[in-house]
């Protein structure tokens, strides 16, 4: 059986194509990572974009998020080993934030009431002592004094 040579005009047509195809994978790639940006980190949430009335009118929407709040420590009650502090913010004054802080998370800073401190915090769900789930409870990950 003789064998049919392949001609160099026909492996110089194939180029543009193989070209076209790459150029095209790549800008489809392109556009992927910019439409599955990964959503915001918690060093990117701040107290400047965080306000208390959205919070309050709807915390579930909030759950998951996490956020780095710097605040005056107004009230603390204790609950258990665990701590409800509130808090008000710079750009809020005059409202109050409660915020749950875990026995044990403060480490070495002593909260007190009147000073201030910056928070980590997220955003999640839980449940009330009668088993009802409770939305968008501010967690205490991390404090630091000021």
């Amino acid at each position: 059986m003789a064998r049919k040579r392949r001609s160099s005009k026909n492996k110089k047509s194939q180029l543009p194509l193989a070209l076209g195809g790459g150029g095209a994978v790549l800008l489809l790639a392109i556009i992927a990572a910019v439409v599955m940006k990964p959503s915001e980190n918690r060093e990117d949430s701040s107290d400047a974009r965080f306000r208390v009335a959205d919070y309050r009118y709807d915390a579930s929407r909030l759950t998951g998020n996490s956020y780095t709040l710097t605040g005056r420590v107004e009230n603390i009650e204790t609950l258990g080993n665990d701590r409800m502090v509130a808090v008000s913010l710079p750009n809020n004054p005059q409202e109050r934030l409660p915020l749950l802080v875990r026995s044990g998370v403060t480490g070495r800073v002593n909260l007190t009431r009147g000073d201030t401190f910056t928070f980590h915090v997220v955003c999640r769900n839980g449940h009330d002592s009668q088993g009802g789930e409770v939305k968008g409870i501010m967690v205490v990950e991390k404090v630091e004094a000021e």
